[in-house]
């Protein structure tokens, strides 16, 4: 993220280094937050095409694929948790700006660590609560009714999502705190 600020003096709106910016060691785990977004993004392309491709047969040949539903359900679910660690780590989530717009940077940045701190808590919650499911499904074994696929799969990815966004969310937690310290000295 960068912001624009007013300059003292001209008066006039620039960017300016962004308290933000990760410093080398968190680089490798965005990158790594990105790469499982973006793992996200080729599932639902593929289950785009898998949808529409057996459309295309259902109306030419009235014969759609077999299980595209069940597909479609699984890996849905899967990526919607891959977005959640890239949401978390670049802001992408629910804010509500006509009320931070007017803030200054240091409410701003306390705004990031407190969000940053409910996150971690729930991506622990999430953690556990899906690691008892996991083993749940695992000892009393569903399948999806169609194509036999074991409902325990979709937990493993779903786990490694969540701690990516506990991950996220304690590298946000570091950038609010460092906007904080930034904003105190500036100011």
């Amino acid at each position: 993220m960068s912001f624009v600020y007013t300059d003292d003096e001209g008066g006039t709106s620039r960017p300016r280094p962004s308290p933000w910016d990760q410093p080398v060691w968190l680089r490798p785990l965005a990158a790594v937050i990105r790469g499982w977004a973006l793992i996200g993004g080729v599932i639902l392309v593929a289950l785009m095409l898998m949808t529409a491709m057996s459309a295309v047969s259902n109306l030419a040949f009235n014969q759609p694929f077999i299980g595209d539903y069940e597909l479609t359900q699984h890996f849905v679910a899967i990526a919607i948790f891959n977005f959640l660690p890239y949401c978390q780590l670049t802001g992408a989530n629910v804010t509500v700006d006509i009320f931070t717009e007017g803030m200054s940077e240091r409410a701003k940045s306390a705004m990031v660590a407190f969000s940053s701190l409910f996150a971690i808590i729930f991506a622990l919650i999430m953690l556990r609560q899906m690691s008892l499911g996991l083993v749940s499904y695992i000892q009393y074994p569903e399948t999806t009714a169609t194509l036999h696929i074991p409902l325990w799969t979709a937990f493993p990815p779903a786990l490694l999502s969540l701690a990516l966004l506990l991950v996220a969310a304690l590298i946000t937690l570091y950038q609010g705190i460092q906007g904080i310290r930034h904003a105190t000295s500036a100011g």
